[in-house]
């Protein structure tokens, strides 16, 4: 990259510029400061927390209730093939620990290769 020499031409035309473009920001900061502020009341953020607040904790209680409900299902099925059929549960049980041995050594590779 070569070093430019700027030479500055008409100096007196550069300054006028630069006091047009200074007056031109000033008269449009002036319009921006025209425009009426609406700045709202202290309550109408308490309300907006309270509703967020009773929104998360119907979720909480939703998900948390779909957990139980889901954790209830699964551990019966294994209880019931424990007893019913052991065979079957044994062979849940291998399959599932293949499952997530491959699942997270799958995982970690990927996480490797983007490093």
């Amino acid at each position: 990259m070569k070093k430019q020499n700027i030479i500055i031409k008409g100096g007196e035309l550069q300054n006028k510029q630069d006091m047009r473009a200074v007056q031109e920001l000033q008269e449009g900061l002036d319009k921006i400061e025209r425009f009426p502020v609406f700045t709202p009341d202290l309550q109408w953020f308490e309300n907006i927390v309270v509703t967020e607040k009773e929104k998360s904790r119907k979720k909480l209680i939703k998900e948390l209730s779909l957990f139980i409900m889901i954790a209830f299902i699964i551990l019966s099925i294994i209880i019931v093939s424990l007893y019913q059929m052991p065979v079957i549960f044994l062979i849940l049980q291998i399959f599932s620990t293949v499952f997530i041995v491959f699942y997270t050594g799958a995982g970690l590779k990927k996480k490797v290769e983007s490093s």
